[in-house]
């Protein structure tokens, strides 16, 4: 579980729940809900061991984890979810990119806002700083789309008056974010087959393969799966699985699947869009299968695919597919030349499709974020 916090998520009385509805929404200013937390691994050492990783650095699953909660706290905050008696669920994060080392001495900022906000949704923006000296260096930051609803309905809820050039250009580049996301959705090989250029490539990528000329691990090699039974201290007070959970064990699965197939220590570089299609609830079977579906240089990307399987009913779905890049690091700690991974099937073939798709888009937008 997380070290933030959980305060915010016990709800205030029941009488305030049941009075709820009659509320009027209001206009609130962005200030109103900006907040920030530090995570002192300088001198906490209690705290820190929790966080440590093998190799010494930290675990960044648990981080992820720790986003996620924190921009649920900034929603209920923003929307009054307790007092309206709304349910606050997480419908997306965005591209995590990391931008600086993160030590597991230094001392962690989370800043977090509320950028936009729509007619049921809202996004909360947490920037993630590294002490060095005396200076906040930005290492990270995470965009989360939170949606609020009553009785499975979307609900409208508070608005927001960005106030001045700064929070007016937040609010800008988050409803562009929100469209950028929409689209984004509707780029699955699933809804699209692939262009000309790109069967092209498959068609010669399958001609090396067979004729020799290209070696390398069979992408069927590298999947990885986790199963778990979903037990109540990882609920949040609807009953459902906290979407942060989700996401620390999926990074993790691909953290080991590339210990694994590099057998050198990872090194996180980035998350891709992740979107939550189904709540999961207690005593679910949460099943996490992950495979390297692309290699380039020094750099590979692992898709973690999350279903949740009922155990009466034996019924499937999927939850949440996610995809990190990675590269990694010698004893000296620079990158690597990573192995190749080859599909040897259709599907397989547009998995590889997609991570390089994934995998340029992303190089843009990291380039633009330095």
């Amino acid at each position: 579980m997380s070290d933030i916090p959980i305060e915010e998520h016990v709800p205030p009385s029941v009488t305030k729940l049941v009075e709820a509805p009659t509320k009027p929404r209001l206009s609130r200013k962005v200030a109103a809900s900006a907040s920030e937390k530090v995570l002192p691994f300088s001198t906490d050492l209690e705290l820190r061991e929790r966080y440590i990783n093998f190799f010494g650095g930290l675990r960044l699953g648990k981080l992820l984890e720790d986003l996620d909660l924190i921009a649920g706290q900034m929603a209920y905050k923003h929307t009054e979810g307790w007092e309206r008696g709304l349910t606050i669920v997480t419908a997306a994060c965005d591209r995590i990119d990391l931008l600086g080392e993160l030590h597991s001495d230094c001392d962690l900022q989370l800043l977090s806002s509320i950028n936009w906000v729509g007619r049921s949704s809202l996004e909360v923006g947490v920037r993630i700083s590294s002490k060095v000296g005396k200076t906040w260096k930005r290492v990270a930051r995470a965009y989360f789309i939170m949606v609020a609803r009553r009785e499975g309905i979307a609900e409208p809820i508070n608005s927001v008056e960005p106030v001045g050039k700064e929070e007016q250009r937040r609010f800008q580049q988050g409803e562009q974010r929100q469209r950028q996301r929409r689209a984004i959705a509707q780029t699955s090989y699933l809804h699209n087959t692939p262009t000309a250029d790109e069967s092209r490539v498959l068609h010669d990528l399958f001609l090396r393969i067979k004729n020799g000329e290209i070696e390398g691990a069979a992408m069927e090699d590298t999947i990885r799966q986790s199963t778990l039974l979903m037990h109540p201290q990882s609920r949040n007070v609807h009953n459902n699985i906290f979407g942060g959970y989700l996401m620390r064990e999926a990074f993790e699965l691909a953290w080991n699947i590339t210990y694994l197939f590099c057998r050198k220590r990872p090194q996180f570089v980035s998350m891709d869009h992740m979107y939550f299609y189904k709540p999961v609830e207690i005593g679910s079977i949460i099943s996490f299968t992950g495979t390297v579906i692309y290699t380039v240089e020094k750099s590979l990307m692992v898709e973690v695919v999350t279903k949740v399987i009922l155990p009466k009913s034996g019924e499937t779905q999927i939850t949440n597919v996610c995809y990190f890049t990675f590269t990694a690091l010698d004893d000296s700690g620079n990158s690597l030349q990573v192995p190749l991974v080859l599909p040897h099937s259709y599907e397989e073939g547009l998995k590889y499709l997609d991570g390089a798709k994934r995998f340029k888009l992303g190089e843009k937008k990291r380039d633009n974020a330095f």
